[in-house]
C-alpha cells in the first residue's frame, strides 16, 4: 500500500543503525530510477562508490556493476537500503544472492508487491498500522 510510510520507516533505520556497518547505502525510489532510465546502473555506482571512489568510472553497464558488487562487497559488513522495488530483476541486479555481501550484512527493501519478495526468497516483516 502507499503513503503509509515505508521510505520514512526505512529511512530512521538507516539513520539509527548505519554507523555498525563498513558499508551503508540508501537506494531511493528504485522504481521511479528505473522507470526513468530503464537500467539501475546510477544505483549500482552509489552502492559501489564508497569502496570504488575514481573507479566508478569502470561500472559503465549492469553487468559490471553486479561484477564489482559481489567482488568489492563479498567480505565487507553492509546496510543496504533498496526503497520502492517494484521488480524481481531490480532485486536481482542490485542484490543478487545472499554471497554477495558479508557476513553480518543486512538487506531492507521497501516494495508493494509483497509476490517478488517471496520469490526473491526474503524474509517479509510487515507493518501493523495503529487505527
Amino acid at each position: 500500500m502507499g503513503g503509509i510510510g515505508k521510505t520514512t520507516i526505512a529511512k530512521l533505520v538507516f539513520e539509527g543503525i548505519s554507523h555498525h556497518f563498513e558499508v551503508s547505502s540508501f537506494l531511493a525510489n528504485v522504481r521511479e530510477v528505473y522507470a526513468k532510465h530503464r537500467t539501475l546502473v546510477d544505483l549500482q555506482k552509489q552502492l559501489l562508490f564508497p569502496i570504488l571512489k575514481e573507479e566508478i568510472k569502470q561500472v559503465w553497464d549492469e553487468l559490471w556493476g553486479t561484477f564489482f558488487t559481489k567482488k568489492c562487497l563479498h567480505n565487507k559488513k553492509v546496510l543496504l537500503i533498496l526503497d520502492d522495488v517494484e521488480q524481481l530483476d531490480q532485486l536481482e541486479i542490485l542484490v543478487g544472492k545472499k554471497d554477495w555481501f558479508g557476513m553480518g550484512s543486512r538487506i531492507i527493501i521497501t516494495t508493494r508487491n509483497e509476490r517478488l519478495l517471496v520469490e526473491h526468497g526474503i524474509d517479509i516483516y510487515h507493518i501493523k498500522l495503529r487505527d
